[in-house]
């Protein structure tokens, strides 16, 4: 195994001393913000030196507080809407193209011929395995342009105050660069590692082994190996229910940061996000650049303390302890039953039994009466507006308990509020991909004919609630919901499988200015191919769609 690196041995002489020779290619103002396209060069790779693609924004009449270096995801190049998002907070912003080639895309970054596989479209398996050592990896490379990128800031601005942020694999860069280089902050969003474990349950998987390939790669590339040496405070960002990360092991990177900066480093969840962080994390994320950029006191609490218990009257309880160092505002506690898969989960918001002084606060969990296994999550707002989230607790059950809930054929009823569903998209309709920033975008609800209310999004709708236990179909049973439409028009109810990936589809016809009992089988949910779906079965995601406005309510099994 004498080829396997680790994070210190794998960047401790990556040499960021060479001349970068940057050029402005082309500068425009939209909205204030000036973007000015620029080319820089990077290492050198024994065959030439990387030629780096990247924007600079900024205000310019506003003096820079300091520079925020994003990094997108590896599909994703530069994102003129993102930059203008991080300008308008005040900042300065660079981000970089380092996914290189792609089609009709002409301002990227080049790379030498004798490490094309740094081109996303060009990668193999140079970004999912370490055949030879960790340097000969897309990832490398990948670290490497923000290395320069990080140069290039410096040298521009005069000054080091940098804050790191990363989209995805972009995420999974920025723990490398954080070893490698001093910045003042970095945040991953939904990236944390593990990824030699993908498709691996931690709460499933029995004993594993790995061969010495999976070994360099995790020694070299997986993100909770970086962890502990990163060089300055973290927040991690994350969604529950994402197909590409696996939240479950989240907190494990997360606890493993250096124990210097542990402490003012954070990590938030987006409950349901569906592949996306919604508002109450990109606040956690402006509050926590403003303390370590423009130098702003912001208190940031460690994470509240969860233990499940029985009260006095034999309840299954959720106890909330948080950090009385600050003022806590509010408090919020998510259930989920039975499911070992984080991204099918369901999610229920847990209703308040009671408070004390000492702010802690308990809350019914109202399990289902055949759940064997619990997740338990939780959030505190305190009174600067940042939000911190717990380390997630799960728990065998067994017995009876008085607040125990039996099955319930209801999936959705107005009385719910919004609660249950998200975007059915989100990362087509969010900012940068990832940032649902515009709270019109989240499922609400609005009052249609004869003041019966609704469930609407413009951007759809999406639900897991077929993978809770107490919600699951029975065989045979058929899905109803009253749909309505402004106008006469389509609606797309959708049942996604997400362990073959296939979407089977059913379109219906919804009169205008009605509401609309729709009664569907299972078989008139067809693929592309005509393939009828069998049965609504565990491991599914609804989905409604509609070009009209609509609202949907008593979303029911029958």
């Amino acid at each position: 195994m004498s080829n396997i690196l680790t994070p210190i041995s794998l960047w401790s002489n990556f040499d960021v001393s060479q001349d970068i020779k940057a050029e402005i290619k082309s500068e425009v103002i939209s909205q204030g913000v000036k973007i000015e396209k620029i080319t820089f060069l990077g290492r050198d790779t024994g065959n030439g030196r990387v030629k780096i693609a990247a924007a600079f924004a900024s205000e310019p009449q506003t003096p820079v507080a300091g520079t925020v270096l994003i990094m997108p995801d590896s599909t994703q190049t530069i994102d003129e809407g993102l930059l203008k998002f991080i300008v308008k907070h005040g900042y300065a912003a660079l981000m970089v193209d380092y996914r290189g080639e792609w089609e009709d895309c002409a301002f990227h970054t080049e790379y030498p011929e004798n490490i094309a596989y740094a081109n996303t479209a060009k990668c193999g398996r140079r970004k999912d395995y370490v055949d030879t050592n960790a340097q000969q990896t897309s990832w490398y490379e990948w670290a490497g342009v923000g290395l320069y990128a990080r140069k290039y800031i410096t040298e521009r601005t005069g000054n080091d105050n940098i804050a790191l942020l990363g989209l995805r694999d972009g995420g999974e860069i920025v723990w490398k660069m954080g070893v490698a280089e001093q910045f003042s902050c970095i945040v991953p969003v939904c990236a944390a590692g593990w990824k030699a474990y993908a498709g691996i349950s931690k709460y499933l998987s029995k004993e594993i082994s790995f061969d010495e390939e999976r070994y360099r790669f995790i020694g070299g590339i997986d993100s909770q190996a970086y962890a502990p040496y990163v060089r300055c405070p973290v927040l991690m960002l994350c969604s529950t229910n994402d197909e590409r990360f696996d939240y479950d092991r989240a907190y494990d990177t997360f606890s493993r940061i250096n124990a210097t900066y542990i402490t003012g480093s954070a990590i938030s969840y987006s409950v349901r996000g569906n592949s996306s962080v919604g508002a109450k994390s990109v606040s956690d994320m402006f509050l926590f650049l403003d303390k370590h950029l423009k130098k702003r006191q912001v208190f940031i609490p460690r994470p509240a303390e969860v233990s499940v218990e029985l009260d006095e009257s034999s309840n299954l309880i959720a106890k909330i302890t948080p950090d009385n160092q600050g003022v806590v505002e509010a408090c919020n506690v998510y259930l989920s039953e039975d499911s070992m898969d984080s991204a099918l989960r369901d999610w229920l918001v847990c209703p308040l039994q009671r408070k004390t002084e000492e702010n802690v606060q308990t809350f019914f969990l109202n399990i289902y009466e055949k759940t064997s296994t619990i997740f338990v999550l939780c959030s505190v707002k305190y009174s600067n507006g940042f939000t911190v989230w717990s380390k997630m607790t799960v728990k065998k059950i067994s017995g009876k308990f008085r607040n125990m809930q039996s099955r319930c054929r209801v999936l959705y009823s107005s009385d719910f509020g919004a609660d249950g569903f998200s975007i059915a998209d989100p990362v087509r309709n969010a900012l940068g991909g990832i940032f649902i920033t515009d709270a019109s975008l989240l499922p609400s609800i609005v009052e249609k004919a004869k003041g019966i209310k609704g469930l609407y999004c413009s951007s759809g709708l999406s639900t897991y609630r077929l993978n809770n236990p107490r919600f699951a179909p029975a065989s045979g049973n058929m899905l109803a919901m009253d749909v309505y439409c402004d106008k006469t028009a389509s609606i797309s109810i959708s049942v996604l499988d997400l362990n073959s990936g296939e979407e089977y589809i059913n379109k219906v016809q919804i009169v205008g200015g009605v509401w609309q009992n729709t009664v569907l089988e299972s078989k008139a949910f067809k693929t592309a191919s005509g393939v009828a779906l069998e049965n609504f079965a565990f491991g599914m995601k609804l989905k409604i769609t509609c070009a009209a406005e609509y609202a949907v309510n008593n979303v029911m099994w029958l």
